[in-house]
């Protein structure tokens, strides 16, 4: 029970008489009392009720306000309406020695001047007539809160795990017969599945107005050529036999194209599906495809970009002009002057003086597994067999939080030292007034609106600031969660490598073996291969 106070009064004087709190409840609060005297245009000692105040929080103790007697005080009530209207809390405050309780028309009246006409918790009003609990938040009405919506989604029937990884073979090569990243999909068969979306029913607030729930999103199906939707329009359905691959929000089924080379014989290629190049694609030629380019041979100084994933038997060698873009994976035989980005994640035997940038991971593995010259850069790891060269050529490695997210919790940064700054300017203006009333002095009118305002910024702040702490540790977490940012080196790891983690680097000065660089207490750091 929290500790509460009520006025009695004698012939000669009008004292004070405050209880401790019982079994954990709150000490009566000071600013609670002056309020409450104040309103009542009863004088007090403040120097005596703060000493008396600080006395009550382990024992009943009563002060003498003035020695002017008063009249008995009845008992009242404060009632509070939360900002949505939803909730009506009722404070109690005791009645004097000689003075009238409330009864349940007066506690019904006073919600009714509130315009409280719903949802009032008849049981709470009996008891607290019938057993008042005082200086302590009561919920006394509550509406009816609006039925939660559920939005519209799509269930995709197929694999769309971007990190699905080809098969190795024993000899630490890429299987480019199994690579896992192809999803066949055969005439009627059902490929997605809408699950619509449906509405919540609506609340009633405390006023008796209508609280709408919350309009679901809806959904439809975003697909190409070779599909189409069932009579009830739930299902996706294929039409061939091909592979589906889901790029952004949309479905592509494909049968592809099959071309011997891309050169002066064919030209440039431009299709809405797949292409499977049996041979090479030549120096200044182009591939633009919304599905995946499957190429069995050499790509050589070409531009070639593939909504799905880029696969090449035999690797690229650039000449400094090859520019690779997919929205899914790239998986090579090995990548030379190449600039190359990822969707998903880059996988290659090696990677040799390219500028090379992946959504995912980043993996150097099989034979040779060198990633040596040029710049890489990582969503989430770095794994290599030998990173750099005996030749000491400037190798750059980069993992961690994309721009996007720097930039987000950067500016949340940013938001919570503003707020805390706001605190740190208000507290000791708070914290001296507290003082000031402890120490007897009494505050002017001016004094206490200024203090009024001070708690309404505080509060305020206090909430803003854990919204953001809550919104910044989400950020971190899933980071920390779900995007190892380190680098793993299998092999040997040579001067000359720049290993950047987040925003922070470490130049390799001499060369190391199986080893790993994390980020640990704002630095870079060597470690252990586990």
């Amino acid at each position: 029970m929290n500790g509460y106070f009520r006025i009695s009064s004698t012939a000669t004087s009008t004292n004070l008489e405050l209880f401790a709190p019982k079994d954990g409840g709150t000490p009566v609060k000071t600013g609670e009392v002056i309020s409450y005297l104040t309103g009542k245009g009863i004088q007090y000692d403040p120097g005596s009720l703060g000493k008396a105040i600080d006395a009550a929080v382990t024992k009943d103790n009563t002060v003498t306000l003035n020695m002017t007697p008063s009249a008995p005080v009845s008992e009242s009530s404060e009632i509070t309406i939360s900002p949505d209207k939803m909730q009506a809390v009722i404070r109690l405050f005791s009645a004097g020695v000689g003075g009238t309780n409330l009864d349940e028309s007066d506690i019904r009246n006073d919600l009714a001047s509130k315009g409280v006409k719903f949802g009032l918790k008849d049981d709470v009003i009996a008891d607290i007539v019938a057993n008042p609990r005082y200086c302590e938040d009561i919920l006394i009405a509550e509406g009816k809160a609006p039925g939660e919506s559920e939005d519209g989604y799509i269930e995709y029937l197929f694999n769309t795990d971007k990190k699905t990884r080809p098969t190795m073979l024993e000899d630490g090569s890429v299987d480019f017969f199994h690579l896992n990243v192809l999803q066949a999909v055969a005439e009627g068969q059902e490929i997605a599945k809408l699950h619509p979306s449906s509405k919540g029913s609506d609340g009633t607030a405390l006023d008796g107005s209508i609280v709408r729930s919350r309009d679901p999103k809806d959904v439809k199906f975003k697909y190409g050529a070779n599909m189409h939707v069932s009579d009830d329009g739930t299902s996706l359905i294929s039409e061939v036999n091909g592979n589906v691959t889901l790029v952004g929000d949309q479905v592509f089924v494909n049968n592809s194209l099959t071309f011997e080379e891309v050169s002066t014989s064919t030209g440039n290629i431009d299709f809405d599906g797949s292409v499977v190049i049996s041979g090479n694609i030549d120096t200044n030629f182009e591939v633009r495809v919304k599905g995946d380019v499957t190429v069995n041979g050499v790509i050589e100084g070409a531009y070639v970009e593939a909504g799905g994933n880029i696969i090449v038997a035999r690797g690229v060698n650039g000449m400094g002009k090859a520019v690779l873009k997919a929205g899914g994976n790239i998986i090579a035989k090995y990548l030379e002057n190449v600039n190359a980005t990822a969707g998903g994640y880059i996988q290659a035997e090696a990677i040799m003086h390219s500028t090379v940038s992946a959504t995912g991971d980043i993996i150097v593995d099989g034979r040779k597994g060198v990633l040596s010259g040029g710049h890489a850069t990582a969503g989430g790891m770095i794994e290599v067999k030998n990173l750099g060269s005996e030749m000491a050529n400037d190798t750059i490695v980069e993992v961690g939080l994309s721009p996007a997210i720097k930039r987000e919790i950067a500016d949340l940064r940013n938001q919570a030292a503003e707020k805390q700054k706001t605190l740190d300017q208000i507290m000791p203006v708070l914290n001296n007034m507290a003082m000031k009333v402890r120490a007897g002095a009494a505050l002017t009118d001016e004094q206490k609106k200024y203090v009024s305002q001070l708690m309404t910024v505080q509060k305020t702040t206090d909430e803003e600031l854990a919204s953001v702490m809550v919104k910044l540790a989400e950020l971190e977490n899933v980071y920390n969660v779900d995007t190892p940012a380190e680098v793993r080196v299998k092999g040997t790891v040579y001067p000359g490598a720049r290993v950047c983690i987040s925003d922070v680097s470490m130049s390799v000065k001499t060369p190391a073996k199986y080893c790993k660089f994390v980020k640990l207490r704002g630095d870079v750091k060597l470690t252990a291969y586990e």
